[in-house]
């Protein structure tokens, strides 16, 4: 490796785990060639359930709850829900190193938009995703009374001639070029960001193509009827009981297809690494900010209560110099803010001087303690509702608080799917027990005082509360 690694980070939005997993039907050729020269990290989960808590914490190492933007920017007035303008980004200490940095696509991390406060260079940040013209009667639409009709899937329009490409790998691309013609011996930091595969799916028709709708398999959980969980997502899944089985498999098709072009796309911009003699010396990333439902459970894309592996579970490869092959670590439990103190740390930088997550370089050094990396946590306002939860897992549990409705706890060994709910079984008081203190010491850690401070008398709806957690708050 030639000087200090560049970095080339690739963010999707609503993508989750399984939909680029090992072994599954979603075709990612690309993707699956990265993480075979890196690590694929099974058990990585996202801080919060959509996209601008999550992509602050990427970007600041912290949770929402320190942070600030506890709703995405566009849906709360904007006094509300904004960035503590005194948290250090990564890409700051970047470009004080002296990295030329460029940001191509989807933002949604704060209020501004003027990303070069924040250490970028050059960004465009309106071309996160494209519109295709939808192909006459392919659409699968939501219907209620009183609501605007809701286009969930189409079969995008494409020429047939030329593969289509997307506008944020064309600035990546281009940024690429230029870097290596222009400071050749300047290390870079090149971040592409797309809105895709967020709702409605609508992929090229090429891409859907590749797919045999008629043999899509379903969510092992379509048809939960969601005894034991929050009432909320009885509420919730009505809303998508206009669509029959094959309309399932035409938006799961299609969600997977819009996923293959953006694998497309990855494959595009290694390709342009390779042809300029970067791939040893750039550190690449893939992940996204949470994941979608598709079905699970009755219920589709993400939201208020779904607390669930579809959307919190996300995917992570990181791959290029330091970053050692290891395959697929299915017993690492990361998180989005971990990744900030990772690619300092990659680059010899110093660290954020605030930061809630912690390098994941001793895990590639094979010098990390197993048990060390069993938890993570996730924090929900519920957007425009407002509804609390708190989500720990440890190892094979996990466990979610949600003051305002049923608590769950589920052993994801034994229950991957998360049909059986096991909060009330006297069973496993003791596990509940134990998660809950888990979750206070976490808040006391991070700083998450509003519901650690709750002892109020009716508020006191935990199993047990934060004294129980050996600690006074």
């Amino acid at each position: 490796m030639r000087g200090a690694p560049n970095i080339l980070f690739l963010m999707t939005d609503h993508t989750n785990a399984a939909a680029v997993a090992p072994v599954g039907p979603c075709l990612t050729p690309n993707l699956d060639r990265l993480a075979l020269r890196g690590t694929r990290f099974a058990r990585c989960y996202t801080p919060n359930a959509i996209c601008s808590p999550a992509r602050a914490s990427l970007m600041t190492g912290v949770f929402p709850s320190t942070h600030g933007m506890w709703d995405c920017t566009h849906t709360q007035r904007r006094e509300w829900v904004n960035v503590d303008v005194r948290l250090t980004h990564w890409s700051q200490i970047l470009a004080s190193a002296g990295y030329r940095n460029g940001y191509f696509g989807k933002w949604h991390v704060e209020q501004t938009k003027a990303l070069e406060a924040f250490g970028w260079h050059e960004y465009d940040i309106g071309i996160g995703g494209r519109r295709r013209h939808v192909i006459p009667g392919s659409e699968i639409i939501a219907n209620k009374a009183g609501y605007k009709d809701y286009l969930m899937a189409a079969t995008g329009e494409d020429d047939g001639t030329t593969a289509p490409t997307h506008p944020a790998f064309d600035r990546g691309i281009d940024f690429l070029r230029r870097c290596t013609r222009e400071s050749p011996d300047r290390p870079f930091c090149c971040f592409v960001s797309t809105a895709e595969p967020h709702d409605p799916y609508i992929p090229p028709k090429r891409f859907l193509d590749l797919y045999d709708r008629k043999r899509i398999p379903l969510s092992p959980t379509l048809h939960d009827k969601l005894e034991g969980k929050p009432e909320i997502l009885r509420r919730m899944q009505a809303v998508w009981q206009c669509f029959t089985e094959r309309d399932w498999r035409q938006i799961r098709a299609a969600y997977w297809a819009l996923i293959t072009f953006l694998d497309h796309e990855v494959g595009r911009i290694l390709a342009v690494l390779d042809e300029l003699d970067l791939t040893e010396d750039t550190i690449v990333v893939f992940t996204s900010d949470h994941g979608d439902m598709l079905g699970g459970h009755g219920l589709a894309t993400k939201g208020v209560g779904t607390a669930y592996e579809e959307v919190y579970n996300i995917p992570l490869i990181i791959a290029g110099p330091r970053a050692q092959a290891r395959g697929e670590d299915r017993t690492t439990v990361t998180s989005l803010v971990d990744l900030g103190p990772t690619l300092l740390d990659f680059c010899g930088l110093d660290p954020l001087p605030v930061a809630q997550g912690r390098s994941l370089r001793p895990v590639f050094d094979g010098a990390a303690v197993p048990s060390e990396w069993q938890d993570a946590y996730a924090e929900f306002f519920g957007q425009r509702f407002v509804y609390t939860q708190r989500l720990v897992w440890h190892g094979a549990w996990k466990f979610v608080f949600s003051p305002g409705g049923i608590d769950e706890l589920y052993n994801l060994d034994e229950d991957p799917h998360e049909a059986r709910n096991l909060a009330a079984d006297p069973a496993y008081r003791h596990v509940l027990i134990d998660m809950t203190r888990r979750m206070w010491r976490q808040m006391a850690r991070i700083g998450d005082e509003s519901l650690l401070n709750t002892h109020y008398a009716t508020l006191r709806t935990a199993a047990v509360g934060p004294y129980a957690a050996d600690f006074e708050p």
